[in-house]
């Protein structure tokens, strides 16, 4: 009687674990780009006094300065570059962000507004014949064929951080 006790009590303990195991939610460590709240307001302060201005100045109207992606979108432009990249055996990846602006005599919707892109990189392989006394530091090029990311959402009138 006593051992079938032990082994009930034994048997919840191991279920209980399990179970506080399972619906635990893994800790999701951010990556070390990631900046704090403050950080990320003096730099846009900084870039609205030392850019923004200038810019506005010399289109004669407010301008984009942020732009917004969903989510999804995201994450289906990265499954689209790592699909692509590994049918070329491309290692290495990443994304490079360029500023641009729609023309302003265009059919786009924000037609004489900024706008970012996104295009996927690639470290490019470095030869060691290159190297010499200083080593070179590994370039990241963009993957020619790949489709931008366009199509944002831009802030007009542009939304403070």
């Amino acid at each position: 009687m006593k051992s079938k006790i032990v082994s009930s009590l034994v048997f919840c303990v191991v279920v209980l674990l399990i179970l506080f195991n399972v619906s635990c939610d893994p800790q999701v460590t951010p990556p070390q780009q990631v900046i704090s709240y403050d950080e990320a307001n003096t730099l846009e302060e900084d870039y609205i006094v030392t850019r923004y201005r200038v810019i506005n100045d010399a289109l004669g109207y407010d301008d984009t300065r942020e732009f917004w992606f969903s989510l999804d979108s995201l994450k289906k432009y990265i499954e689209y570059v790592e699909y692509e990249a590994k049918k070329q055996d491309l290692k290495n990846l990443g994304m490079r962000v360029y500023f641009a602006a729609y023309p302003k005599n265009s059919n786009y919707r924000d037609a004489g507004y900024s706008t970012v892109f996104l295009v996927p990189t690639t470290r490019k392989k470095t030869s060691p014949l290159r190297q010499g006394f200083l080593p070179v530091l590994p370039e990241n090029e963009n993957i020619d064929g790949l489709k931008a990311l366009n199509y944002s959402q831009g802030g007009q009138p542009p939304i403070g951080y």
